[in-house]
């Protein structure tokens, strides 16, 4: 397997976890924390995305 191949294969397995994690939060009512502006805050996961890798289709 190529190495670019083999890194699709890894980015798209963290998406995946990435929207299973979101799921996960929601369905609990936690805060999810992120790292953004150089701080780690924490997002309501019920909120659409504005960016990274939760947005991205199976």
């Amino acid at each position: 397997m190529k190495e670019d191949q083999e890194t699709a294969l890894a980015l798209r397995a963290m998406e995946r976890a990435a929207r299973i994690a979101r799921r996960q939060a929601a369905e609990k009512n936690l805060k999810m924390p992120v790292w953004k502006n150089g701080a780690i805050v924490f997002i309501d996961p019920k909120e659409e995305p504005t960016s990274g890798a939760t947005e991205a289709s199976p």
